[in-house]
């Protein structure tokens, strides 16, 4: 039996990691295709193919949930038309073991990805993010979106923000005595570090005080809120969220309460993401043993691809509505695996 279980484990694996990487691969070639439209005399084709290839990684985890359970159903029906499913049962193993023991194969795969992408993935995404903005003046491109934030005698304007860099920034020095300017300063970029802007090489300062002496470093402290957009809080790693988390936990501005939200929903979703896939597992699983056991391999496959699909929607939603009402957002995130394992135990006790 235990050559039976191992052939369970090493097929869920392989078919998963397969479709994975088929996957990650397709979702290369479109992201090329739709950046061939920015092409510019910097942003080559190289380039181009350089920032698909570096953040491929990342963006291929949107897919290592679908590609896992579709992997795992395959690997089932092959093996239950194979009747390795039948010799399992008739040796006294129930059917929440098989299915336990079979998705080993896909969570080993899914704790693999989720551990690169928090050491070498995100970091790599980010990085390649930076680069094609330098690149194609994209910062430049979006100057009348500009954001204005204003600390004591300095105004500041930024048009985007990748990790510590922020995009087409200026910066407006006063003289709150005299209410003028003392100087101006604007740069493609800049680097948020320790409390202070530094920007790039490429400065333009135009001092209305000639006897003032002025570099490229400037005391700012940057709003966190304002540091990282709602749009970038999925790609920030497990530790940053968690101190981001302590630096808003004793504000009581609606802003950080409604952001600290936010990072929570992250938060709990890529700490609970494996338990999540575990429960559609288990719970998509029982269907090759239940009512729909008679029914084609394709058949069975569409339905849980479909039935992976909303629990996602399912859960974003659950999330999201807990956040308007100020409700717990680590119940709201983990209500929909709970259902689905009730319902689990409910199908298994039927077979």
């Amino acid at each position: 039996m235990k050559i039976f279980n191992k052939y369970l484990i090493k097929r869920s694996l392989i078919i998963s990691s397969f479709i994975f990487i088929i996957f990650a691969l397709l979702d290369m070639v479109f992201n090329i295709i739709s950046e061939l439209e920015s092409l510019t005399d910097n942003y080559t084709f190289l380039s181009i193919l350089k920032y698909s290839i570096t953040s491929m990684p990342h963006r291929s985890i949107e897919f290592l949930e679908g590609a896992s359970l579709l992997g795992f159903m395959i690997a089932l029906g092959i093996s239950h038309q194979e009747g390795n499913l039948n010799v399992l049962r008739s040796n006294g193993q129930s059917p929440l073991k098989i299915i336990l023991i079979s998705t080993m194969g896909s969570m080993i795969l899914v704790l693999s990805v989720l551990t690169l992408d928090e050491m070498i993935f995100k970091e790599l995404h980010m990085n390649s993010k930076i680069e094609k903005v330098l690149l194609t003046d994209q910062p430049k491109k979006a100057q009348p979106n500009s954001q204005w934030i204003m600390q004591n005698d300095s105004f500041l304007s930024y048009t985007n923000i990748i990790k510590d860099t922020i995009f087409n920034v200026r910066l407006i020095r006063l003289d709150l005595d005299s209410k003028k300017v003392r100087y101006f300063k604007s740069a493609q970029s800049a680097k948020i570090q320790n409390g202070a802007l530094v920007f790039d090489e490429g400065v333009l300062i135009e001092n209305i005080s000639s006897q003032e002496k002025i570099g490229n470093l400037e005391k700012f402290s940057f709003p966190l809120v304002a540091s990282i957009p709602f749009s970038d809080i999925d790609n920030l790693r497990i530790s940053n969220i968690i101190l981001y988390r302590s630096y808003l936990l004793n504000s009581n501005l609606q802003e950080d309460i409604l952001f600290k939200a936010h990072l929570d929903k992250a938060y709990y979703k890529k700490l609970f993401y494996p338990f999540s896939v575990l429960a559609i597992l288990i719970f998509f699983g029982s269907f090759i043993f239940g009512s729909l056991r008679d029914s084609s391999p394709g058949s069975r496959i569409v339905l849980a691809v479909l039935g992976g699909f909303l629990y996602r929607i399912s859960q974003d939603l659950s999330a999201s509505i807990f956040i308007s009402y100020n409700l717990p957002i680590l119940i709201g995130v983990v209500i929909p695996a709970c259902i689905l394992v009730l319902i689990s135990i409910y199908s298994y006790k039927k077979i």
